[in-house]
């Protein structure tokens, strides 16, 4: 009986199996999964269809009209001012992260390891292990995608607290301000910045935990009210990363806007027309994988042989792995990293804002 197959996947999203494994939520993941929900305000359907099919050998030139400031004048007459807009064109890098593993079915023939159990434990380590290495990546991409500029952050220090936007390009937030209106005052500085919008918020472990807990403390029937300000950062735009190095501060992290990062998957030919060659399949897994937050590409192969190459020397030996079999799966996660065109991130602020939180 084959154990290997696209949909063995399926299962795991409800059945898990006992191990030592411990799992932390990847907040980097989630956080910009929920904000691919926004790539459609500069990204055509088409363009989008486009990237899940391309080959990596084919480039992409995405047309954009730049941002500009028409002549307006105080006065009629026939000197119409030409007003002539500006285009430019970019595109995105695909990134490929890849891995899988071999089940040895005789293995379990002389083993006090189930194989259901065995099977979904490596299924689910590889699939966290891939997703830990997506982490990493995103975190590059949110670095190279900060904004450099960013104004007003006077005005919003007028309250509790100060925001300073640093010559790191940080957004150093106080402590005192942690434990106030923080998710007001930073929708606000957003807006204020022509930026407004629904945002998403990614922070080392524990991060925002004082502001959430201060908000707990009071509430409406208290002598002062901080708990409208939860409603401004839903719980499911607040997201926690290990990726995030909290350094000898209280966090470090990400404020950015649907849409100002996202992810598109890309299926090759042989995966999306699910090739079949003797034992051997291609195709795409039915669902998002656990993790990883996306379908991926899958590869089986059920008729490999030679399992010799793991049976250890020494006496006694494992004869049922002599001249025996083995089943293999390859899981490929690849896709585009998209984000909105900003012709000069030196002078415009971006929606993705790098920000820190001071014990002070």
């Amino acid at each position: 009986m084959a154990n290997l197959d696209a949909t063995t996947w399926n299962d795991l999203q409800t059945t898990e199996g006992v191990a030592e494994d411990r799992r932390y939520p990847l907040g980097l993941v989630n956080g910009v999964k929920r904000a691919t929900q926004g790539i459609g305000s500069y990204l055509l359907p088409s363009t989008i269809q486009a990237l899940q099919t391309m080959s990596g050998a084919r480039g992409q030139s995405i047309p954009v009209i730049k941002d500009g400031v028409p002549t307006v004048r105080m006065s009629a007459s026939f000197d119409v001012p030409p007003n002539l807009l500006e285009s430019d064109n970019y595109g995105f890098v695909a990134v490929d992260i890849f891995s899988g593993f071999r089940i040895y079915p005789t293995m379990f023939e002389n083993n006090q390891i189930d194989k259901e159990n065995y099977q979904r434990t490596i299924m689910d380590r590889v699939a966290y292990e891939m997703a830990k290495t997506k982490e990493s990546v995103l975190a590059a991409k949110l670095e190279e995608l900060k904004t450099q500029v960013l104004d007003y952050t006077a005005q919003s220090s007028q309250n509790t607290g100060t925001y300073s936007f640093t010559g790191s390009d940080v957004l150093e937030i106080d402590k005192a301000a942690q434990k106030d209106a923080m998710y007001f005052h930073l929708n606000s500085l957003m807006e204020a910045n022509d930026l407004g919008g629904n945002y998403n918020l990614v922070t080392s472990p524990n991060g925002i935990i004082a502001s959430d807990v201060e908000a707990a403390k009071f509430g409406a029937n208290n002598s002062e009210n901080i708990q409208w300000n939860q409603t401004l950062l839903p719980m499911d735009r607040r997201h926690y990363s290990k990726e995030i190095s909290v350094g000898s501060d209280v966090f470090n992290g990400w404020f950015f806007r649907d849409g100002a990062i996202g992810t598109v998957s890309n299926f090759p030919a042989d995966f999306r027309g699910e090739t079949v060659v003797g034992e051997k399949r291609w195709s795409v897994s039915d669902m998002e994988l656990r993790y990883l937050r996306s379908r991926c590409n899958i590869y089986t192969n059920r008729e490999a042989t030679e399992a010799t190459s793991i049976v250890k020397g020494g006496s006694p030996v494992d004869t049922n792995l002599v001249m025996s079999h083995f089943e293999e799966m390859a899981i490929w996660d690849r896709f585009y990293i998209v984000y909105p065109y900003n012709s000069d991130r030196a002078t415009r602020p971006s929606d993705v804002v790098k920000v820190k939180g001071l014990t002070s």
